[in-house]
């Protein structure tokens, strides 16, 4: 009992720090009164500090600290987001299988076929590109928001395989590994715009007569994506010919108890090209778009004839 309350008190340390961390002043605004300061900072994220310059976003740079402001919301949504997934391993994984401190390697491909090690990639990289962009929404500024996001990020993925440590998972150094790989090519594409062409995506059927929660138990029903922005990477000569927001994704699964990997080719969406915008609906958007909704695509097994499915679940 008493590691459990150390992990919580850690997790509840660093959620506490999330929530409450303060603005980066910056060297043309940190003279100017707190409201104003928050105006400027947002004025230069979305472009519109210079003279005349204009904003569809214009609301945003309105100064609003009121406990249901966009600021305190993206807050509350990393406290949620981090504090919910922590508790969730508790109830799943830890609190009935307590016990000491141990590691466990198990190999890079052999749990589920590989596609437990890019679930950890993948938690990890939608964890800190999810941080990022409320951070982002809520108007703190862009380079906070880019650390706090990777922090946070990196602390979750560390406290879930400290928690595996003293359960019967233990802990292994390969999971860590794949979540901060993931963590990674997150910070990567926030750096590297060209990389936003190649998106890691996730997509899950939950069989409604499995009466499980845990998500390590449900891999036959996983599959992890690479989503390819086909468009942004043709030449400009053949972009009127190919929707912007079709995609093309190639997928990792699992079938048959974990037992069959199987390889898929489906078509994507790229969601954040939806004809609506708005900074509350861009948010969701981008969200959103780091699932990959049903699609047509084949699945390949190694002995199984391929198999198309026009609205490809798992």
């Amino acid at each position: 009992m008493s590691r459990r309350l150390i992990i919580s008190t850690l997790a509840a340390i660093m959620l506490l720090h999330a929530v409450a961390f303060p603005q980066t002043a910056t060297p043309d605004s940190s003279v100017a009164p707190q409201g104003e300061r928050e105006s400027l900072v947002f004025a230069r994220h979305l472009g519109a500090g210079s003279e005349g310059a204009t904003d569809t976003r214009a609301d945003t740079l309105q100064p609003d600290r009121g406990f249901w402001s966009r600021h305190n919301i993206a807050r509350l949504g990393a406290f949620a987001m981090v504090g919910g997934t922590l508790v969730y391993g508790a109830g799943v994984w830890w609190v009935h299988d307590s016990r000491p401190f141990h590691f466990w390697n198990e190999g890079w491909w052999v749990d589920a076929n590989g596609v437990d090690k890019i679930g950890h990639m993948y938690t990890s990289y939608f964890m800190f590109r999810a941080l990022h962009e409320m951070f982002l929404w809520g108007g703190h500024e862009p380079d906070a928001s880019y650390w706090w996001a990777t922090g946070v990020a990196a602390f979750h993925g560390l406290a879930i395989e400290i928690g595996d440590g003293f359960s019967d998972y233990g802990f292994d150094y390969r999971d860590v590994t794949s979540n901060y790989t993931g963590l990674a090519y997150g910070m990567l594409q926030a750096n590297v715009p060209f990389f936003q062409n190649f998106e890691i995506k996730w997509s899950l059927y939950y069989p409604m007569n499995h009466r499980s929660f845990k998500v390590n138990d449900l891999y036959d029903y996983h599959i992890y994506w690479m989503s390819v922005r086909v468009h942004e990477l043709l030449p400009r000569s053949l972009k009127p010919f190919r929707p912007g927001f079709l995609q093309v994704a190639f997928g990792l699964g699992t079938k048959e108890n974990r037992t069959r990997r199987t390889y898929v080719i489906s078509l994507d969406y790229n969601l954040e090209k939806i004809p609506i915008e708005g900074k509350d609906i861009n948010l969701i958007k981008k969200l959103l778009n780091l699932f990959h909704l049903p699609a047509p695509g084949v699945k390949f097994s190694p002995g199984h004839a391929p198999e198309f499915q026009l609205l490809l679940l798992n």
